[in-house]
């Protein structure tokens, strides 16, 4: 089965191509994407076109759904719906955090991917890998040291990967000191490859999602929404 793969969660856009368990292509986008969904349209012509394929191809369109960038989820997702609509293909939710997870498959240690969100906070969420990906720490919208401080009980080596690391590695160096361990930076943006493997584990399942009722894993409130709260509640 052939599947593409869409994440648009970072600053990054990455589309990713696979068939079964190899990497057909994989593209990356910089952030200009996020100024009309209409690159993103062109893009992933220019993927399937790289490998002479088409839309119809396909068995499955998978999108990366959150958290991240609340303009890069709604640009993201809204295209891939749009293109499951359109070729009633099978519309493959995959939240952000996993597909990051997923690069360390096969690693012997807990996995900790870690995000930046706004006001100091990151996402995050824990994993192990127990025939796939099985959360320990649920999906959260934190500061670090609230994150660090439920990890310092699990008294296990976790592995960092995200763009996260790169402003909190000596925070977290110092308080889990050598249970902390990290990824090198290349591995930090995610990666549409990924999103697009997870998708086909999805579908292998005869799992697929409404493409009338999904929408964003935010896991906080936009600032519109803070405002208005302010003002009105």
């Amino acid at each position: 089965m052939k599947i593409l793969g869409i994440d648009t969660s970072t600053k990054i856009c990455s589309l990713g191509l696979v068939e079964e368990m190899d990497i057909l292509a994989e593209y990356n986008l910089s952030s200009y994407y996020q100024k009309t969904s209409s690159i993103l349209v062109f893009a992933i012509k220019d993927v399937l076109e790289g490998v002479g394929l088409k839309l119809s191809d396909l068995d499955g369109i998978a999108v990366s759904i959150g958290p991240g960038s609340f303009t890069g989820l709604r640009i993201g997702l809204g295209v891939a719906k749009g293109l499951s609509y359109a070729t009633s293909l099978p519309l493959l939710a995959i939240p952000t955090l996993d597909a990051l997870a997923f690069s360390l498959m096969g690693m012997p240690f807990l996995v900790c991917p870690i995000l930046e969100s706004k006001r100091g906070e990151i996402y995050s969420a824990v994993f192990r890998e127990v025939d796939g990906l099985d959360k320990v720490v649920d999906y959260n919208c934190e500061g670090i040291n609230s994150l660090l401080a439920k990890l310092s009980f699990l008294k296990e080596k976790i592995i960092f990967i995200g763009e996260g690391i790169i402003k909190y590695r000596k925070t977290i160096e110092e308080k889990l000191g050598r249970n902390a361990l990290f990824v090198g930076s290349h591995l930090a943006p995610p990666r549409g490859v990924n999103v697009a493997f997870l998708g086909l584990e999805k579908l292998k399942k005869g799992e697929e999602d409404n493409i009338y009722t999904l929408s964003p894993l935010y896991l906080r409130k936009s600032q519109a929404e803070i405002i208005w709260e302010k003002k009105y509640k």
